[in-house]
């Protein structure tokens, strides 16, 4: 009887303990698997916040590519205002200086210092264009600097020559022919500048990309 007992007794703990021991391991398990969750979750955060990062990092990208783009279309869009306003201003005084001898014409002087400051600030306009380049595009901003700054001495010589009442003989260059020939070769340049101008603003527009 008593063997009997001790044989229940014995069961009855290895069943309590045999219960304990799943409780146990069910509850290893469960926070085992809270734990890979936790880690799943967290990789999970980590990889959103990884990708928003570089979708503000490319935004950020893309913003400095469009200030880049908008700054060098309005260096050239100067430049190319103050080189046609030289041009503009050159021809106006060489119309009035051609025209003096024959008829009432406006403030000779006036304009000339007109053209002189428009070529200063053509100057200025083409330094930007030198610092934005491409190289390609800076040589050619000097190609018209170099035809604006040779229009005021060629229009004093013009003027000069035509308040002396001089005339050429035949086949004799004037300085009407070479007021002609700056104005012709400061239109070819600034024609080259823009088409140059066009396709570096092209190239940019392709690295920036859509």
């Amino acid at each position: 009887m008593a063997d009997s007992l001790l044989v229940a007794a014995v069961s009855v703990l290895g069943t309590l303990a045999g219960g304990g021991l799943t409780a146990a391991v069910t509850f290893r398990s469960e926070r085992r698997k809270d734990a890979a969750l936790a880690e799943q979750q967290r990789m999970q955060l980590l990889s959103a916040e990884q990708q928003q990062a570089r979708l503000l990092q490319a935004e950020e990208r893309r913003q400095v590519r469009e200030l880049q783009i908008d700054h060098r279309r309005q260096v050239y869009q100067q430049f190319l205002a103050d080189a046609h306003a030289v041009n503009h201003d050159g021809d106006s005084l060489g119309d009035m200086i051609m025209r003096s001898p024959y008829e009432p014409v406006g403030d000779i002087d006036a304009s000339a210092t007109e053209v002189d400051a428009a070529v200063r600030a053509a100057g200025g306009s083409a330094h930007k264009v030198q610092m934005e380049g491409p190289e390609a595009v800076s040589q050619l901003a000097d190609e018209v600097m170099l035809c604006l700054s040779r229009l005021p001495p060629t229009l004093r010589t013009l003027r000069r020559w035509r308040e002396d009442g001089s005339r050429a003989g035949p086949g004799e260059e004037t300085p009407v022919d070479s007021w002609f020939q700056v104005h012709s070769r400061l239109n070819e340049a600034i024609d080259a500048f823009v088409v140059a101008a066009r396709s570096a603003m092209d190239d940019l527009l392709r690295v920036s990309g859509p």
